[in-house]
């Protein structure tokens, strides 16, 4: 069996997930990701925009509402995701096992029957042949009373690939969607292409191959499968068992794939739920466990990172309150050229989430996400007042 250094472990997954150079398309970072993690709406632009030179929140516009080469899907551990279009099929056959019974509940919860939710369907389908609707104007198109849990029902639609979830009306950071129907905007993808055990192997086939080394456990975290159905579908791979220093395993990664042996020396700004940082069980590879606590909340969501090397050395925050900023905390003492890369990366996303320059305010203190009655993952900072530096974004680094 190979044996690996931590460095070689990090550096593969760091190079396919566009952390040590930038990636060549908006398309092949999303299909190298194996989807963008969409819970949080400014969550894609900005895991595009610290993997892709020159990034554009246009260009992500334009393939998800433009020409609809990517779309938004719920899919792994029942996570909406932005999808490109075969991996649309892919991980929706793969996780309907995890749906369905969801599903079933949601019905049973909601007070239609099985025929009242088809007719609401039906009616929803026709409504949206006019255009794009919200659920809110859906509603007052059709009429449907306030107890009729109506954003439930295009919810469900969206999840068997009768609709999808298009452009916000207004900001590009609401969670508002204006609803299309499947059949105008994705007629030639089909969620019921693949075969359930099919689609299983090729998902985890893809997670392995741009993720790994991983173990069983990681397998199941990020699908949101069960061990055993992971370790099954692991066993039809070629995949080879590898030892890492210091990491539990056992640990795979893709057959023959050459081994990378230096993660590069970029520090890269990440969002809040970024794929990489969200994307293993264990999380000991690149945060000491005694940090864990400082980004990760207690529902396991990640804050924004900063990762250098492929290992996490701080958080951050976009802020409006008192004024409009990038707040960040460092671990430990960090090199001077990184925390200038960092604070200059930092600086671009917060361009891009504010659409201009603001400060970049580094913390120099900060509690644990539990503390002081806990607090959630996209305000890792809110608790702290203390102020160490200033700089404007565009300022001439020292």
């Amino acid at each position: 069996m190979r044996t690996l250094s931590a460095d070689q472990g990090l550096a593969g997954a760091v190079a396919r997930l566009s952390l040590a150079e930038p990636g060549d398309s908006v398309e092949d970072i999303a299909s190298n990701v194996v989807g963008l993690h969409n819970t949080a709406q400014p969550t894609p632009y900005l895991s595009i925009r610290a993997r892709r030179n020159g990034f554009e929140r246009s260009e992500l516009d334009e393939l998800m509402w433009g020409t609809w080469q990517l779309a938004r899907l719920r899919a792994m551990r029942l996570t909406m995701f932005v999808f490109p279009r075969d991996l649309l099929e892919v991980a929706a056959a793969a996780t309907r096992h995890i749906s369905e019974p969801l599903a079933a509940r949601w019905l049973a919860d909601s007070g239609l029957t099985p025929a009242e939710f088809e007719r609401l369907a039906d009616a929803v389908d026709e409504a949206l042949g006019e255009g794009p609707l919200t659920s809110r104007a859906l509603r007052r198109t059709l009429g449907v009373p306030q107890s009729v849990d109506l954003p439930g029902v295009v919810s469900r639609m969206c999840d068997v690939g009768r609709l999808v979830g298009g452009a916000p009306p207004r900001s590009w950071r609401s969670g508002v969607r204006q609803y299309h129907r499947w059949s105008d905007v994705l007629p030639e993808v089909d969620l019921h292409r693949w075969k359930a055990d099919d689609a299983i192997r090729e998902l985890v086939r893809r997670y392995v191959g741009s993720y790994g080394p991983v173990t069983v456990d990681d397998i199941s975290w990020w699908t949101g499968f069960t061990k055993a159905r992971s370790r099954l579908a692991l066993e039809g791979l070629d995949v080879e068992e590898v030892a890492v220093a210091d990491w539990p395993g056992p640990l795979y990664r893709t057959g023959g794939d050459p081994v990378a042996a230096d993660p590069g020396n970029a520090v890269r700004a990440l969002p809040l739920l970024d794929p990489y940082v969200q994307g293993y069980r264990d999380r000991g590879r690149f945060l000491d466990p005694k940090r864990n606590g400082f980004v990760y909340d207690g529902g396991g969501n990640s804050a924004a990172t900063l990762v250098h090397r492929g290992l996490i050395i701080g958080v951050w925050q976009p802020s409006d309150r008192p004024e409009t900023s990038i707040r960040y905390h460092l671990f430990g003492d960090q090199p001077e050229l990184v925390r200038r890369a960092a604070a200059d990366d930092l600086a671009a996303a917060g361009r891009l989430y504010f659409d201009r320059p603001v400060d970049v305010i580094e913390i120099t203190e900060m509690l644990p996400l539990r503390a002081g009655g806990g607090r959630s993952a996209s305000h890792p900072l809110d608790s702290t007042v203390h102020r160490a530096s200033r700089r404007a974004p565009d300022a001439a680094v020292p």
